[in-house]
């Protein structure tokens, strides 16, 4: 008699199935059989087993025609003759020291299952299971489920080992149909005497492409069906026998299964099955209504109507909201203790409060160098709410170094809301409402202290007023405009004079003042949805809520917002650019931008006083106006070209880089360069890279590609011809991705790792053999290949 049966239900999963079944024959934990219950397949799974057979004498086969996996568990059931069980999926694999985790804990403690936690496995990407990582963070022995509720999301079979003679006391038996093993695995949750908890993973969940799985089948009616009696069974069980864990249960089932009942009803729209609306809502009729608090509005509205029967109804609003059309009324009452509520005719007001859900969402519209100044217009909305009663609210805007939490102010105005259309990474645009705000970063506020620290810095904005406050980073979609402007090098020259501050009562009069000291001139900026007057913008870094007004006095310079002026407008301007012969219109990255009224040094900067200027360097290209510097790429209403391109420089000193990270979030990195990439373009289906070395080391460099997820490396050749390299990277031969995005920075091996800054404009894009691949910066300036 074997330690342990493990049961192998199979349905035409023959791409995965060996790989399965070598995982298994793999365990540490020898003395195990392998029952494999081929479920009626119509592929080569059953000659895939017969194989393993042939090799391994532990593995068995069992035919039986198509029933379901739960008939087919229970056939394996009669099959196996081990002392404990194991459930296994045909398309998913188990860890080699699996199996002997989890028998040696039950032998230890003689508890009557033993669990472990799980991965995704998708193509060959492992991540965490988001349903077991919190309930297994931390390893538990002879716990129960009522001592450990996080075990309510522990709802498969695959990654336990149970007592054979517990099972059978149960008399446990799985139903026929899908989503079968929920109520099994709750069941015998709540009814062992002790249960082994595992921080370890025991399990890899795969993740598959084609839609021939169960869970990839969620939407259709008869696996609704499933879901739906297998919640109602799960449901009955906790209510009469742990009804302490009903509340844990109903706040995953409304968030989960829910969410997936309300999506296929709205396909399905009027014309929705009856049964499907009673089973729902025979589940509902048993959901406490305090548990729907517990989901953000729109998903409560929807649950509401689903509940109420109202497929029709229901239907629009789900399209509403899945095309970012939803946007309820906030509305708030309470002088001591205000509350939020959102608004719409099928909420009751006990079920309309979303104070705990009001978030700050923010995203820039446009960012880029103007006259010498980091200028941009930030997009903020609360949560997706309409805020019409938010008429005058405080924006303010601010970098924060991390790990000092260092803050540098960079706007501070009165707002009031207003729609706006916004873009979506669909291609199309949806209407928003929210407020629009301008803020602006002279480099020489940042200082030598802060230069020396050459630190990260994020970009922070808050909304403040009508008894409301929301602070968040400045995101936004990633692949999305407004491009990343090019970075500036502080050249170490004196900082320039600034007027002090001064208010003006017409905020559309609002002028940047010049950094040579000559009369103010427009900045150029658009505005929209703004109101009120304007505060000027500090730039010294101090906490924003100590801002202070000064006027005239020795204390640290103000500079103002740019705003739109009369005169020449920014459109007039970009198309005068554009128009410059050679220039290339296309969107893209700005190119780096030397600081108005500095010019570049052969040499290092030094911090503690001013370098030693030895002359401008002399920029590439054709000359283009002294005037603002418009941003590039789709993010500009006329398509503006990128500025002029300082001629690189081979000791360089500090890098004002603006960034923006993985996730969208912007802000600045400083930091020191001894690589260029100066041009980056396609040729075929390679990316070809150029740039210059300060200092050509001793041995001969190469190209190197290191995946950010794993860490996984490539290595291709790199020509120099005195200081300036070349290389191309046949895209062809990255390695297939990680997951759905894999993002490769380019490095510079010269036995010791150089990080490129980027300093070209150019972001191409290219799709070779059905893969593809765009060409961006890192949060860093360094040069990143992203293959989406």
């Amino acid at each position: 008699m074997p330690i342990l049966s493990v049961i192998v239900p199979f349905h035409d999963v023959e791409k995965y199935l060996g790989a399965c079944l070598d995982s298994l024959v793999a365990q540490t934990l020898r003395d195990l059989e392998v029952i494999c219950v081929d479920d009626g397949s119509r592929d080569g799974g059953a000659a895939v087993v017969e194989a393993r057979m042939a090799a391994d004498p532990r593995v068995r086969l069992v035919r039986q025609d198509n029933h379901g996996v739960g008939p087919a568990r229970n056939t394996g059931l009669r099959h196996a003759s081990g002392r404990y069980l194991a459930f296994v999926d045909g398309d998913d694999m188990v860890p080699p020291r699996a199996f002997h985790r989890l028998v040696s804990s039950l032998e230890s403690t003689g508890s009557d299952l033993a669990c472990g936690n799980v991965l995704r496995l998708h193509r060959n990407l492992l991540v965490p299971s988001w349903a077991h990582k919190e309930a297994f963070a931390r390893p538990l022995r002879r716990t129960h489920i009522t001592r450990h509720p996080l075990l309510v999301r522990d709802r498969m079979l695959w990654n336990k080992v149970y007592r054979r003679s517990f099972w059978e006391t149960l008399g446990l038996r799985f139903p026929e149909r899908m989503y079968e093993d929920q109520p099994v695995a709750m069941a015998a949750h709540v009814g062992a005497s002790s249960v082994d908890v595992l921080k370890g993973v025991v399990y890899h969940w795969r993740l598959r492409d084609e839609r021939s799985s169960i869970t990839e089948r969620r939407l259709e009616p008869a696996n609704l069906r499933d879901r739906l009696l297998s919640v109602l069974e799960t449901s009955a069980l906790l209510a009469e026998r742990a009804p302490e864990l009903k509340p844990y249960f109903d706040r995953d089932t409304l968030d989960i299964d829910m969410a997936v009942a309300v999506e296929a009803v709205a396909r399905m729209g009027a014309a929705a099955d009856a049964e499907l609306l009673d089973l729902v809502g025979g589940y509902l009729d048993g959901v406490a209504p305090e548990e729907l608090l517990n989901l953000p509005f729109a998903d409560r509205l929807m649950v509401r109507l689903l509940h109420l029967r109202r497929p029709a109804e229901l239907a629009a609003v789900f399209d509403r909201d899945r095309d970012g059309r939803l946007w309820p009324r906030l509305g708030s009452d309470g002088l001591v203790r205000r509350r939020w509520y959102a608004r719409h005719p099928a909420m009751p007001r006990p079920l309309s409060e979303v104070t705990g859900e009001l978030a700050l969402n923010t995203r820039l519209l446009d960012i880029g160098w103007r006259d010498g100044l980091l200028c941009g217009e930030a997009w903020a909305t609360v949560g997706r709410f309409a805020v019409e009663g938010l008429r005058r609210m405080r924006a303010r805007v601010w970098l924060e170094e991390r790990g000092t939490g260092d803050r540098l102010t960079l706007g501070d105005e009165i707002v009031s809301p207003a729609w706006r259309s916004v873009a979506r990474e669909d291609g199309g645009a949806v209407p928003e409402h929210g407020f629009s705000f301008g803020f602006a970063l002279d480099p020489a506020a940042l200082g030598p202290a802060r230069l020396a620290r050459e630190g990260r810095w994020d970009l922070w904005a808050e909304l403040k007023g009508s008894g409301l406050r929301l602070a968040a980073r400045v995101a936004g979609p990633r692949w999305l405009p407004p491009s990343v402007p090019a970075p500036v090098r502080l050249a170490g020259a004196e900082p320039p004079f600034v007027p002090a501050q001064r208010r003006v009562t017409d905020p559309a009069a609002l002028l940047v003042p010049a950094r040579d000291g000559t009369p103010d001139r427009p900045a150029g900026l658009p505005r929209q949805g703004g109101g009120g007057p304007t505060r000027p913008i500090r730039a010294q870094g101090t906490d924003p809520d100590r801002a202070a007004d000064r006027r005239g006095d020795a204390g640290p310079p103000f500079v103002p917002a740019p705003r739109r002026t009369s005169g020449p407008g920014r459109r007039d301007a970009e198309q005068a650019v554009a128009a410059t012969p050679g220039r290339d219109t296309g969107p893209g990255v700005p190119e780096p931008r030397q600081v108005p009224g500095t010019r570049a040094l052969d040499g290092p900067v030094t911090l503690d006083g001013p370098a030693t200027p030895e002359g401008p360097v002399t920029p590439k290209g054709p000359a283009t106006p002294d005037g603002p510097v418009t941003p590039d790429g789709p993010g500009s209403p006329a398509g503006s070209a990128p500025p002029v391109v300082p001629k690189p420089v081979r000791r360089a000193g500090v890098w004002v880089v603006p960034v923006r990270g993985g996730r969208g979030v912007w802000g600045l990195r400083l930091r020191r360069a001894e690589a260029f990439v100066s041009e980056c373009r396609l040729d075929g289906d390679a990316l070809l890279v150029a740039g210059e070395l300060a200092d050509l080391g001793d041995g001969d460099p190469v190209l190197r590609l290191v995946r950010r997820t794993d860490g996984e490396e490539m290595y291709f050749p790199l020509s120099l011809t005195g200081h300036r390299f070349r290389a191309r990277v046949p895209l062809g031969d990255v390695d297939e991705p990680v997951g759905r995005e894999s993002r490769w920075e380019v490095v510079i091996d010269q036995g010791r790792p150089l990080r490129p800054l980027v300093r070209t404009p150019a972001r191409p894009s290219v799709t070779v053999a059905g893969r593809r691949f765009q060409v961006d910066r890192s949060d860093d300036g360094t040069l990143m290949l992203a293959e989406r």
